[in-house]
């Protein structure tokens, strides 16, 4: 199979790749949908625990910020730098795939980065990658952070996206636009349930 995945790699002319929260677990942020009886150091992933009520201690668990790319991350940068994998879109908000140096411009990051906030003026957009995580609103579609841009002075927002928001235009239009384009598409860490991103 592995012979036969790297052949189709070689192959392609628009490889993809859509990755979700399961290639981040090895570096300890626990997932979504992982079982009661996973073998994963991060226990059960929040929504079956939440679905079955048990509240089982990982055996590891790291702050997002703390977290380093995993094995997959550096894979998924290595293949991109050596110019199979075309384009990226990720569920992950944890910005493991901006810290592995995989180019921001190749990228869809469908549900935010918990460490990017931006400047939503249309005359500046500026983006800034913070080494912290950038949300502090309490209200769950509040997304100030209270800091200002630099360049203009305006209000910076976390880019962090909550049930019942819109996705962010551009990752969406772009992820759609390769997806179209790619002849090959690796789906890794995602059960491919959440839309759209999932479409």
């Amino acid at each position: 199979k592995v012979t036969q995945l790297a052949q189709w790699i070689k192959e392609s002319k628009h490889f993809v790749a859509f990755t979700g929260a399961g290639i981040s677990t090895s570096a300890g942020i626990p997932d979504f949908r992982s079982g009661v009886n996973t073998v994963l150091k991060t226990g059960p992933g929040a929504w079956e625990k939440a679905a079955t009520g048990k509240s089982i201690k990982p055996k590891i668990k790291v702050a997002m910020s703390q977290a380093v790319p995993t094995l997959t991350h550096m894979a998924l940068c290595q293949l991109e730098k050596e110019g199979y994998l075309k384009f990226l879109i990720s569920q992950n908000v944890d910005g493991l795939h901006r810290k592995s140096g995989f180019p921001d411009d190749k990228m869809a990051e469908l549900h935010g980065n918990t460490n990017l906030e931006i400047c939503r003026k249309k005359s500046c957009g500026r983006q800034y990658m913070r080494d912290f995580r950038v949300r502090n609103a309490q209200k769950v579609h509040n997304h100030e952070t209270g800091r200002k841009c630099e360049s203009c002075g305006g209000m910076l927002y976390d880019t962090i996206i909550n049930f019942k928001e819109n996705l962010p235009e551009k990752p969406l239009t772009d992820g759609f636009a390769n997806s179209e384009k790619s002849d090959l598409c690796i789906v890794l860490g995602s059960s491919l349930r959440v839309t759209p991103a999932a479409d």
